[in-house]
């Protein structure tokens, strides 16, 4: 279909909304452009957010972390144009026609987002691209049913199977409207949506769908149908609406968009200002999810939504003619074969993702990079429509879809079969399955945890409160951990190095449930005189969490394992291999069961005392694991048989940081960090590994601050610690 261009003055009718001195819109003929204009944006919105990193661009698309999003205008603007199109086909063919036209719809997009899922997943498990999610491709044709009844989506193809369905629903609310039961559609719309609002559970419709951890049924058909009834009964709402109305509701909505990006920009200052006056009203810990939560699109997420749509909506009505002429080359063409260019940038996503880890530049380009890419890809986009690449007519649609379908199917029957490679996540440990507070955790009489088979730990720092001093009542979390958004779990696994299972401590961001992403992870070791209690004990997730509601940081996940006195490493003469259970088994078990960037600039290990010595050991020896390690106060020994299983000569060599900084291979690349305390006993071999490093050439941080080697030191500074994490994972 081609770009239609504004009507002139002299041919136009009086526009049914603003008339403008900047030029306004003048309708001609059937079709709005408006809606194609802004379903172009938001088409822009997705590729920029799914292409690359943060960016320049985020600016303008919000980068999926506003309190409304792309997902959002273009499942609201595909049901404004459902509603105008078979509505307007309903009048003039009859409704028999136009719900087989709508069905029939429904039909084409459910082969474009099999024949798309298929490849997709077999493409990103086998290359183990960053987004890959652990889908067992062991059960080939257990996978191809799940995927074929929409019983499995995964990465960007969650938004189509919810398009699918809601396309398939659509005659039947179109039944409703053309039979004057509009009220009878709005009741059953939003009464479903707050039956999901209030028992999620027992309110998800039509299935459970594995892969899918945004976008459910039950909440977002309320964006589709609402808009489905005003775009059938639109000419009757612009009636409504008088010219002076219109003005009135472009400075109101204009003045609510302005509020919104104050508010975000403010970040949870805001909550957590009301939760101290209020605090019996409010807990800020999750107001925002609460309030504007996207997988469950919460009230104020629709209301977020409706005021960016009607300020978006009205300001190309009131600009039409200056931005039609700057960016409807552009948008226009994505608007209007959108389905199209969505299914393009999944293919560039891949193959993007593909060659950036071939690279190793996955995650590390900066935003003028990612920017550069972003644009690349809107063009080459936008290209492929104006060369009609690839596009299907009518008649072969359905041959165009079996392609990918049969060459995903025959790739995994060939794949080889990995018989060491974790069990998928729905046949995994039950002990993965902790309710959302975590396990409980046996304490001993001073309240100390005591993980079962391990040796009673030493006395932990005070508890750090949050702040306020509150602790929600029901809260089942350790006492060191205050009320968060994220979630903390204890966990555990087995260990084959070691032969036994093993805790650990997780912490999960806010936005983990919420979101189909993949996360860097980071690694925390804990010191001697300690367990795997000490890292929460001294503050850390209390103080991770508010940063990234603040937006200080980056989500990312944190791995707290418990290390004995075993100073992270394999120990001489064939002892105990403590460094395999990090490097190699903890490792090989969170990427199996969580969602994890597996790339070694996406993973981080770091310690205190004891565990900063072995992370420095484990990153300088397995720099291909780790592309991030710092080090706070290490305890860096000598060899002096103090602690026999370091060895002595070459063996102790092999296991002593300051030997390995002068002579490890390919540790040029890693991002490192060092501090110690003015007054720490460690400081003269932290100096050296220093200088070192130093006459190595190998950049890395150093920081000598006031403190001893005590827990107090390390509270300090734990902004430091997630700055310097959050850099790494960041900018590189």
């Amino acid at each position: 279909m081609g770009v239609a261009s504004p009507a002139a003055p002299s041919r136009a009718r009086s526009a049914p909304l603003l008339a403008s001195i900047w030029g306004g819109y003048r309708p001609e003929g059937g079709r709005d452009l408006r809606l194609d204009f802004l379903r172009g944006f938001a088409v822009v919105a997705m590729i920029v957010d799914h292409i690359g990193g943060p960016s320049w661009l985020y600016a303008l698309t919000g980068g999926n972390r506003f309190y409304t999003s792309a997902a959002e205008g273009f499942i609201f603007l595909s049901g404004l144009l459902v509603g105008v199109v078979y509505g307007r086909l309903a009048r003039r063919d009859g409704l028999p026609v136009a719900m087989q036209k709508a069905l029939a719809r429904a039909g084409t997009l459910y082969l474009l987002t099999v024949a798309v899922t298929l490849p997709l997943i077999v493409v990103s498990e086998a290359l183990e691209l960053p987004w890959a999610t652990g889908v067992s491709l062991a059960d080939p044709v257990g996978l191809i049913v799940s995927v074929l009844t929409l019983h499995r989506t995964y990465y960007l193809i969650d938004v189509m199977v919810l398009y699918t369905l809601l396309l398939a629903v659509a005659p039947v609310a179109l039944y409703l409207l053309v039979a004057g039961r509009t009220r009878v559609l709005l009741l059953l719309s939003w009464g479903l949506w707050l039956a999901f609002q209030l028992a999620p559970d027992y309110a998800e419709v039509p299935w459970q769908i594995a892969g899918n951890y945004l976008f459910h049924f039950s909440a977002w058909q309320v964006l589709f149908f609402t808009a489905m009834v005003l775009g059938y009964h639109r000419e009757r709402v612009a009636a409504w609406v008088s010219p002076r109305a219109q003005d009135w509701l472009f400075i109101a909505s204009g003045i609510g968009f302005l509020g919104l990006l104050v508010l975000y920009r403010l970040g949870d200052l805001p909550w957590q200002w009301l939760s101290l006056k209020q605090p019996a009203l409010v807990d800020s810990s999750n107001i925002v999810v609460l309030l504007f939560g996207k997988g469950d699109v919460r009230p104020g997420r629709l209301l977020a939504s409706g005021i960016v749509f009607l300020f978006l909506f009205l300001l190309v009505t009131k600009a039409w003619r200056p931005l039609y002429r700057a960016l409807g080359w552009l948008l226009m063409p994505l608007g209007q074969n959108a389905l199209y260019a969505y299914t393009a940038h999944i293919v560039l996503v891949v193959v993007i993702g593909v060659v950036l880890q071939a690279l190793g530049w996955y995650g590390a380009l900066g935003r003028g990079w990612n920017t550069l890419l972003q644009v690349a890809g809107l063009l080459l986009v936008w290209w492929l429509i104006q060369r009609r690449i690839a596009f299907p007519s009518r008649a072969d649609q359905w041959r165009w879809a079996l392609v990918p379908v049969l060459v995903a199917s025959l790739a995994l029957v060939l794949l080889p079969r990995d018989a060491s490679a974790p069990p998928p996540a729905e046949e995994a440990s039950a002990r993965r399955r902790a309710n959302p507070f975590g396990t409980p955790i046996p304490r001993d009489a001073r309240g100390v945890p005591v993980p079962a088979g391990l040796p009673t730990p030493q006395p932990l720092p005070e508890p750090r409160r949050p702040p306020g001093g509150r602790f929600a009542l029901d809260n089942p979390l350790p006492e060191y951990v205050g009320p968060i958004r994220g979630r903390f779990l204890e966990m555990t696994f087995y260990s084959r190095a070691l032969a036994r299972e093993m805790p650990y401590y997780l912490y999960l961001p806010p936005d983990y449930d919420d979101s189909s992403r993949a996360y860097p992870v980071l690694y925390l070791l804990h010191g001697a005189s300690g367990d795997f209690a000490e890292w929460p004990a001294i503050g850390l997730i209390d103080q991770l969490d508010q940063a990234i509601q603040f937006h200080e940081v980056e989500p990312f996940i944190v791995v707290m394992p418990q290390g004995d006195f075993g100073y992270w490493i394999n120990h001489a003469d064939n002892g105990p291999r403590w460094g395999d259970y990090v490097t190699v088994d903890l490792v090989a078990h969170i990427d199996g069961t969580y969602r994890t960037l597996r790339r070694p600039y996406r993973r981080a290990i770091g310690g205190l005392s004891m565990g900063g010595t072995g992370a420095l050991v484990q990153a300088f020896t397995h720099p291909e694991v780790f592309g991030i390690v710092g080090a706070h106060s290490p305890s860096l020994r000598e060899d002096n048989s103090v602690v026999g299983f370091l060895g002595t000569g070459e063996e102790f060599n092999a296991r002593d940081p300051i030997y390995l900084a002068a002579h490890a291979p390919e540790i040029g690349a890693l991002h490192i960090w060092l501090d110690v305390g003015d007054a720490d006993p460690w400081i003269f071999r932290v100096e050296q590994l220093h200088q070192v490093l130093l006459e190595r050439g190998i950049e890395h941080q150093f920081n000598i601050w006031p403190g001893d080697h005590t827990g107090e030191y390390w509270l300090e500074h734990i902004p430091d610690y997630l700055r310097f994490y959050n850099w790494g994972f960041t900018f590189r």
